[in-house]
This record gives structure tokens, sequence and C-alpha cells, in this order.
């Protein structure tokens, strides 16, 4: 079945179907390997995964009788990094240089001991956009600077760390607070 425009669009309106897609960027995952990760019942992202299947947006392939969901295409990841880019410019997310203890304020002191030379707030905003963002704003730190992001997400909490250390790049420490926000300090890798 071809696929059209309103139905690619439709099919990413919701957010359990971006979460899923977001997983398989960095992953070759079984449905309840995915299940597990989002704590969401099997049969649901059994479903939204044939569906985007049968749309031809994910292909699937059986080893050892388990089936495991991938991108069909690279268009698909671009897409969604495009999307994401317009909504970030639209919004106007950028980070924080932190000179001059302008962190330390903004973090209500609670800055340990690890000074950021960067500070990127994402708490309020879903997978993919914080993972995306940081990986945009790592991209235009000096090696060795470190970025603070912080999220509410906890899907967010937990890829960030993935595909960041994919692209080289060192996670000095997660914390969570009482209040459900996570920190994660980054340090920018010198061939990333």
């Amino acid at each position: 079945m071809p696929i059209k425009l309103p139905d690619l669009f439709r099919t990413f309106s919701n957010q359990t179907r971006i979460e899923i897609v977001t997983m398989l960027m960095d992953n070759f995952l079984t449905a309840s390997e995915i299940a597990s990760l989002l704590q969401i019942d099997l049969s649901t992202v059994y479903r939204h995964l044939q569906q985007m299947k049968k749309l031809g947006i994910l292909t699937s392939s059986h080893l050892h009788g388990v089936e495991r969901f991938d991108f069909s295409s690279p268009h698909i990841f671009r897409m969604l990094d495009e999307a994401i880019s317009f909504i970030t410019e639209l919004k106007g997310f950028n980070s924080i240089a932190c000179s001059e203890g302008i962190c330390s304020y903004y973090l209500g002191g609670e800055l340990d001991v690890i000074e950021p030379d960067q500070l990127l707030d994402m708490r309020g905003e879903s997978c993919p956009i914080p993972d995306i963002q940081a990986r945009k704003t790592l991209k235009n730190m000096n090696p060795g600077e470190v970025l603070l992001v912080i999220v509410d997400y906890p899907l967010s909490a937990e890829r960030i760390p993935v595909s960041i250390q994919k692209e080289g790049h060192e996670i000095i420490k997660k914390i969570a607070d009482k209040y459900g926000d996570i920190k994660i300090f980054i340090r920018r890798g010198q061939d990333a």
C-alpha cells in the first residue's frame, strides 16, 4: 500500500508512535523491548509497530524466531530532525552560557562540584526534542566543555546518555532531584 503524505503526518501526530520511532533511531528492537522501555502494554506497541510497518515507515526481520523492527529509510529520521529544528527555532530554544554564576543562580545554587559551560533547559519537552537539541548544542561547543541538560521527561533522561555517548561525548553525571527533574552533565568529546 503506497503511503500518502496525510497518512505520514497523521502517523506522527501520536506521541507514542514518535517515542517508538525515537527508540528505533539507535536500536533494532523487538515489540517486547520497546514495551518494556516505554512501560506500556505490549499489544499497544505491537499495534503501532504494525501500522507503521504497513505504511512502509518501518521494516522488520525475524532473527531466531523474534521479530525486530527498524526504519525503512533514513528519510524518516531526517524528516523528524527537520521538524524538531523548526519547532525549536519557533520556541527559541537556546542554551545559556554559564558565565558569572548565572547557572548557579538559575539552578538555585545546586551546581554540585561540576561547573557547566552551557545549560540547556528542556523541561516540559518530550522525546525526541531534548535528545536532538542536546546533540545540536554539543556540536557548537568546544571539545572538553561541559553541557548541563535538564529534562523532566523520563524517556529523554534515558535516551540522551545513550545517543550522546555514541557520538563520542562523555556523561559525567546524571542526577534526579526531588521535583522530578533530571540533570545530565555532558563533556563534549574531542573527536565528536
